[in-house]
């Protein structure tokens, strides 16, 4: 029986590359199904076009938020229902969420299934790899419950236990998945602007998703020996991982540099942060920095923020969070890299080093295709939407950055995309997801090795910079 079960959850012999593009695919789908369906929408609002609703399930499973209609008009309960799950999904895989369910079973999954939810959270080994899942769904429904309970004490007085609570759930899964959506209103949080309550949950659930689930079973096992052998912080500090370092070193770096440049450049604005009191300048800047980090939230209105603002925070969403978590981009460790990198080359270090360890240069050649392949595609995704698309450059390569960056954030023309401007845009949430590697990698056969060849080439001398 429990063979029969497993089988059912199981694509053969697909590689693990595969089975994450088919995977998101196929629940993309089925989301845009169920969401066209009448039970779905509002029966006071014109019924939108299946691509729309396509839009909508491959913006929520993909984690993004940008929307070509508004989930708090167009859909009904059970449409936003729907969203929720696509969002849960978008955020932890299908197949960590079926494996979650296989060993709940007490069943045994095959090596295939394993190494595709590695490769889905970014994680390189099999050790553990029970606990490894479990705790994913755990940490998740903590971090979600808190931030859903916190959010009851703003919405239920606000729209009554019934509404207000499920504002609360939809926002607080949203958050944590990095998905940016909302069912409160057509303006994102604008409305929330000086509310703390909202601002500092949505931005500790951001945070805490685009982390990185690796990193917080790394500080919760510090934690814990803090407690049981009564270490300093500093001691215990010491012994995380290089990995987990360097992840909350760069999203606090990149956090608050991007919550000063944002103030700096925006305070004098009349449109956005000069009406606003001192404190509320500074909470501003301070979410719409963390929501960088590829949420989608917004508590200004973006399309009238100054165009080098703009031009920041598309770099700052090119970026996004770090791997193993529900963020997109090119990952903060990602760039950790290049920089180090960079800086190895200009003081003439033979070696990466960073916290007292070295990294192998085959990790520096990793991050750089990622970077290219990333930029690369969204380059050919603005050429094509510059092509189809009536609006000026900004608000384009914002919308292709915020895309692909799995971020949602926009400068107000995503619902005045055409048919196939909509059609790019999926297309490049879709690849920020899953990476343009794993697609390559699900394309490509690697399962031969390179013939080895004894044929040995004179070194040719090219010239650089």
């Amino acid at each position: 029986m429990k063979k029969i079960l497993l089988s059912r959850f199981t694509f053969g012999n697909l590689k693990p590359a595969q089975q994450i593009v088919i995977s998101f695919i196929g629940v993309i789908f089925t989301g845009g199904f169920l969401l066209w369906l009448p039970i779905s929408n509002n029966p006071d609002v014109p019924a939108a076009p299946f691509l729309d609703h396509l839009f909508t399930a491959t913006s929520a499973v993909c984690v993004t938020g940008l929307a070509v209609i508004f989930p708090s008009v167009q859909y009904t309960w059970f449409g936003q229902l729907v969203m929720i799950f696509l969002m849960q999904i978008g955020g932890l895989g299908l197949m960590t969420m079926i494996a979650a369910f296989v060993i709940y079973l007490g069943s045994k999954m095959t090596l295939s299934d394993r190494l595709s939810i590695l490769e889905a959270v970014n994680r390189s080994g099999l050790k553990d790899f029970r606990r490894f899942v479990l705790n994913i769904i755990k940490y998740t429904f903590v971090f979600e419950s808190i931030g859903f309970l916190i959010l009851c004490i703003q919405f239920v007085p606000e729209f009554g236990w019934a509404k207000g609570s499920y504002v609360a759930l939809f926002t607080a899964v949203s958050a944590f998945c990095n998905a940016g959506f909302d069912n409160i209103g057509m303006i994102s949080l604008i409305d929330y602007v000086q509310n703390p309550i909202v601002n500092l949950t949505v931005a500790a659930l951001i945070v805490m998703g685009g982390l990185g689930f690796g990193v917080w079973f790394d500080l919760s096992r510090a934690s814990k020996s803090v407690i049981k052998r009564n270490q300093t912080l500093r001691r215990i500090a010491h012994h995380l991982m290089t990995h987990t370092k360097m992840a909350i070193f760069m999203t606090v770096s990149l956090i608050l540099s991007g919550m000063v440049l944002i103030y700096a450049i925006e305070f004098a604005n009349p449109d956005s942060l000069a009406p606003l009191d001192f404190g509320t300048q500074v909470m501003a800047s301070f979410f719409q920095s963390v929501t960088l980090r590829t949420a989608g939230f917004s508590t200004l209105n973006i399309a009238v923020l100054r165009p080098a603002t703009q031009l920041i925070m598309m770099i700052y969403m090119f970026i996004g969070g770090s791997p193993g978590g529900t963020a997109g981009g090119i990952k903060t460790t990602t760039l950790a890299i290049l920089l180090l990198m960079i800086w190895a080359e200009i003081n003439s270090q033979k070696d990466i080093r960073v916290f007292g360890h070295t990294i192998a240069r085959e990790q520096f050649r990793k991050a750089f295709v990622v970077f290219f392949a990333l930029l690369v595609t969204l380059l050919t995704g603005i050429v094509l939407l510059t092509l189809i698309e009536p609006f000026d450059f900004l608000s384009i390569a914002f919308e292709a950055t915020s895309a692909i960056g799995t971020v949602g954030l926009s400068m107000g023309i995503t619902t005045s995309l055409s048919d196939w401007g909509k059609i790019i845009i999926m297309m490049l949430m879709y690849l920020g997801r899953i990476g343009p590697l794993t697609l390559v990698l699900s394309i490509g056969d690697h399962s031969k090795h390179l013939k080895s060849n004894d044929l040995t080439y004179p070194s040719a001398n090219i010239l650089i910079g």
